[in-house]
């Protein structure tokens, strides 16, 4: 298949063309003239230039393309003035999701967040099921995208989904902003950690293939997946970075009782299961591990 991606090329997106080029899709790439390309180049096949807001690339982005797969947030409008993140991203998305449509698209899958909560009703499991009551415009954004895609699914038969990702932990392109990479450094030089923060977190692999698996599976209409392995206290990352280099680094221990809720997963669990893929969301504290030391030797 023909599958357009947006924000191709950042973390998610670099992963996300890399699996879908192995399954033997297609991919068309949008971005920036000012992107970064070499890192994707081997799995791209046609690439779109322009903005994801600006209607002429949405067109041309979509035109043929059998699957949508909208990755892409544009993070400066995020920290600018409300409106100009309102019309840049939720907007943007709207008129994507529209031209994606109008061009014929047979499949429209959103990468959301586990943002959209926040308040946590303590009577019912925190499913997809749940309430969504962002505390961020972030979250706000991507929560304000997901009825439209049901209602596209209902009204007009398009299949669209959306995948909620926690925190999500990987060699980033940019190997600076790989997840934990200042503690992991400072933990390898020998210096000091002392932090309390912690987090629910996924693995880049796993949003990857979530979404290169949903690709032409009509069971995903209509439907929204939580996307969450476990919950981690950042200098647990930096203790893996200690052990593994041997250094001589002071850990304060910080660590806490653990979240107050936990995701349900069970819906996504099934989803990988019916795709044979028993990795996903399994991979605890062992992939943190594996990708501290992946990210050791990159540093």
């Amino acid at each position: 298949m023909l599958v357009a991606l947006t924000g191709a090329s950042g973390l998610i997106g670099s992963y996300t063309a890399a699996a879908l080029a192995g399954a033997g899709h297609r991919v068309r790439a949008l971005v920036r003239p000012t992107s970064r390309r070499d890192h994707i180049e081997q799995f791209v096949s046609q690439w779109q230039l322009g903005e994801q807001d600006d209607p002429q690339t949405q067109a041309a982005l979509v035109a043929g393309a059998e699957v949508v797969i909208h990755n892409a947030a544009d993070w400066n409008a995020l920290g600018q003035s409300p409106a100009n993140h309102f019309r840049r991203n939720v907007m943007g998305s709207l008129g994507l999701l529209e031209a994606a449509r109008l061009a014929g698209a047979e499949q429209f899958i959103f990468v959301s967040s586990v943002a959209v909560y926040h308040q946590i009703l303590p009577d019912r499991p925190l499913d997809e099921n749940h309430p969504t009551w962002p505390s961020g415009v972030y979250g706000a954004y991507k929560a304000s995208i997901e009825p439209f895609l049901k209602a596209y699914h209902v009204e007009y038969g398009l299949n669209t989904s959306a995948w909620r990702p926690a925190a999500v932990y990987g060699i980033d392109p940019n190997l600076k902003r790989s997840q934990w990479y200042d503690l992991i450094k400072t933990a390898r030089e020998g210096g000091r950690v002392d932090t309390d923060k912690g987090g629910k977190i996924t693995h880049v692999q796993d949003v990857a293939d979530a979404l290169c698996l949903a690709v032409g599976d009509q069971a995903v209409a209509g439907q929204l997946y939580n996307l969450v392995d476990r919950y981690i206290y950042w200098q647990q990352a930096a203790e893996f970075a200690k052990e593994i280099t041997g250094s001589s680094a002071t850990i304060e221990n910080r660590l806490g009782t653990g979240p107050k809720n936990n995701f349900d997963t069970q819906k996504a669990i099934e989803f990988f299961n019916r795709h044979h893929n028993s990795i996903a969301l399994r991979r605890g504290l062992d992939g943190v591990r594996e990708y501290v030391g992946e990210l050791l030797a990159k540093i």
